[in-house]
């Protein structure tokens, strides 16, 4: 057991010393929340760009701006009531919202009658600017910005116009940006409102009475059979989806750290392997030993990592909680208590443990077979192809946690670790959870045999790809020795 202790303390204090670990520790969150943020700083900071409608009377330029509206208006609604818009229950500022948005109040007025929001509205993507001309060749300089039109923010050109001839013409969209089609597609949206509403009074039916039914329409509650996971008796809550959303979080987690660490075992073998400091370690560690050694080592790293963002995400919590919205403080801290429940928590540590012991293995006998990273880079693109699959199934899962792909999966050793934690809030029997795990036990030690195997003829023996390759051959049955 010591020099089990000495290998991995050896390896262990190689990686964490380094200060690549510890800039990766710390940017690794921060890039994750920036590529998570970025789709909506992007669209906040994109300038408001301004368009033209010219027609005869002012029926399409106000239903464009209906459409515009719209968005702000589902923009509004989730910065009032982020946990209301999840779970399609608005609260009391979303309903004083909508009532102001009824009687006619902009966007921003609703919004401030509501009670406003702790995060402030964007601006507006386009607003509508009277026309500077009304033919294709007077407006092409504005749209080329050879000319400009008067704007709140000074001299603007145009970002495009269009052009709404009487009776049944073509509509005309101008723009020179050919790469953003979102007010293309509000543009299409007004047409079809226009062309409903004139459907509707050609058929002498009142436009609004899509409306009135839908005002009218029945409310349908979500309830479930299973006892509820509040006081809220059958209806479904935060508090029941939290367990969904806690084992998408966790088996994303999972798959995070076993693709960044599994590397750490590959690399630092293959260094060990051309600096011939395996022969130096095996005249006093054995070479089972030695193994287990580097498995704990990165092991502990892996445990370094999740420690240190387990402590961070304490402490911003703690720090900024207060200054949450409550409704959104309520999920992060229902989605927060979800993970920490053993039914949940206890299967996802042994499916960590096991599919690392897996990857691990794997990765650890393929840097014992290589001298070189680029001899190592063809034999990883299979393994990484493999570690995507999990990947794609949590995309599965977020939309159906109960299919049935998942449940065929989760029986492949190499996909169980991720899809069990993605399957356990489905109800999944206690008989099938124990099937899962001892399958991962079996297939575990499994591959840590074969890997034992490799990496001693690839550390001690000094073999390559080729002669595993050969000695795979000789184990497969029929298999006959090829003459010398």
């Amino acid at each position: 057991m010591r020099s089990i202790y000495l290998v991995a303390r050896r390896d262990y204090l190689g990686y964490v010393q380094a200060w690549g670990f510890w800039l990766g520790l710390m940017l690794t969150p921060i890039l994750m929340a920036v590529g998570i943020m970025a789709p909506s700083w992007a669209a906040a900071s994109q300038p408001t760009r301004y368009y033209t409608v010219i027609e005869s009377g002012t029926a399409f330029a106000d239903a464009l701006r209906a459409e515009l509206d719209e968005d702000r208006i589902d923009r509004a609604r989730l910065l009032l009531d982020p946990t209301g818009a999840l779970n399609d229950t608005p609260s009391e500022k979303v309903e004083a919202f909508d009532a102001a948005i009824d009687s006619g109040a902009s966007v921003q007025e609703a919004l401030d009658a509501a009670g406003g929001a702790q995060v402030q509205l964007p601006q507006a993507d386009f607003i509508s600017v009277p026309p500077p001309a009304d033919t294709e060749e007077a407006i092409r300089p504005y749209l080329l910005g050879d000319k400009t039109v008067e704007t709140p923010t000074g001299p603007q050109p145009l970002f495009a116009a269009v052009f709404v001839p009487e009776g049944s013409g073509e509509i005309e969209y101008w723009s020179e940006n050919v790469t953003s089609d979102t007010l293309l597609r509000q543009v299409r949206s007004a047409e079809r409102s226009l062309t409903e509403k004139r459907v509707f009074e050609a058929a002498g039916v009142s436009p609004g009475i899509l409306r009135q039914a839908a005002e009218q329409s029945r409310t349908v509650a979500e309830r479930r059979a299973r006892p509820a996971s509040s006081d809220s008796g059958s209806a479904v809550t935060l508090a029941d989806r939290a367990p969904y959303y806690a084992s998408i979080i966790m088996a994303f987690m999972l798959w995070f750290l076993i693709f960044s660490v599994v590397n750490y075992l590959l690399m630092g073998t293959i260094e060990e392997r051309s600096n011939k400091i395996f022969d130096s370690l095996l005249t006093s560690v054995k070479l089972p030993h030695m193994l287990a050694g580097k498995l704990l080592a990165v092991l502990a790293v892996a445990l370094t990592l999740m420690g240190v963002w387990a402590m961070g995400a304490v402490i911003m919590a703690n720090s900024f909680g207060s200054m949450m919205d409550p409704s959104l403080r309520e999920g992060v801290f229902s989605v927060a208590g979800a993970v920490l429940r053993p039914e949940l928590l206890a299967p996802a540590i042994l499916s960590f443990v096991l599919g690392y012991l897996m990857y691990g293995a794997v990765f650890l006998a393929l840097g014992s077979l290589c001298d070189t990273i680029q001899e190592a880079q063809t034999l990883m693109t299979p393994l990484i192809v493999l570690l995507m699959v999990p990947l794609f199934m949590i995309t599965v899962a977020i939309s159906d946690a109960e299919s049935p792909i998942l449940s065929i999966m989760s029986w492949i050793p190499f996909f169980t670790p991720f899809l069990l934690i993605l399957r356990i809030p489905t109800g999944l029997p206690f008989l099938e959870i124990a099937g899962l795990l001892i399958l991962m036990i079996v297939a575990s030690l499994t591959v840590l045999w074969l890997a034992s195997r490799v990496y001693r003829a690839g550390a001690v023996h000094g073999a390559g790809v080729g002669d595993v390759g050969k000695w795979f051959g000789k184990i497969i049955p029929g298999k006959k020795k090829e003459p010398s």
